[in-house]
């Protein structure tokens, strides 16, 4: 089961929203409206930094920086799971399951949270975007290293959905997260709830042969 991390597992805005708009005030930026910030998550940070405040890259470098200051503070005091999420991953690992994160985040923030949040012993493996691969990559990247016969991936954004389908796997869209609507509707499943990727995935192996 590869995830993504922001809008899947991670309720990004309790702890994103006040780590941004601190660093862009920092930047003598007005911090932006939530739903601003909101509709960025599951991009690479130097797009927020071009939509939130249409700038050049030493604006990004210092902008980037204070938002990993900020992050240190704002997520170990106000970050959360969606509700369920930590059943769900502990069920899917009851069922024989290694998990891993693949996010367009780099890996100190992906690393950040899930410590921060409790979950990092969940994962066999954690991959970020400290290079340029694209996702699509880096899925098939996590299971030419798994070796796994059966993957499933699970995310709120676009690029999950091609991801999956690019590398021949079934994708399951997460309605709760932040992605439109309309990212979804080439999911081969979507869901409401954490709780309900559980209920997809045994199916789904009750199904197999053998």
């Amino acid at each position: 089961m590869i995830f993504d991390l922001d809008g899947t597992l991670h309720y990004t805005e309790k702890a994103l929203v006040p780590a941004i708009q601190m660093a862009m005030e920092d930047l003598g930026f007005p911090p932006a409206a939530p739903e601003s910030i909101n509709a960025l998550y599951g991009e690479p940070l130097e797009v927020f930094c071009q939509k939130l405040m249409n700038s050049n890259d030493e604006t990004y470098r210092k902008f980037r920086s204070g938002i990993h200051r900020y992050q240190k503070i704002t997520l170990p005091e106000r970050g959360e799971l969606y509700p369920g999420t930590r059943e769900m991953l502990s069920d899917l690992k009851e069922m024989g399951f290694n998990l891993a994160v693949c996010s367009n985040a780099g890996m100190v923030y992906i690393e950040l949270v899930t410590d921060s949040l409790g979950i990092a012993d969940m994962f066999t493996l954690l991959e970020g975007r400290d290079g340029q691969a694209s996702k699509t990559r880096r899925i098939g990247s996590i299971m030419s290293s798994t070796g796994s016969s059966f993957t499933v991936m699970v995310g709120d954004r676009y690029h999950d959905i091609e991801g999956a389908a690019e590398n021949s796997i079934l994708s399951i869209g997460c309605l709760y997260g932040y992605g439109k609507p309309s990212e979804m509707q080439k999911a081969d499943f979507t869901v409401s709830s954490p709780a309900e990727i559980v209920s997809i995935v045994r199916n789904l192996t009750e199904k197999l042969p053998g």
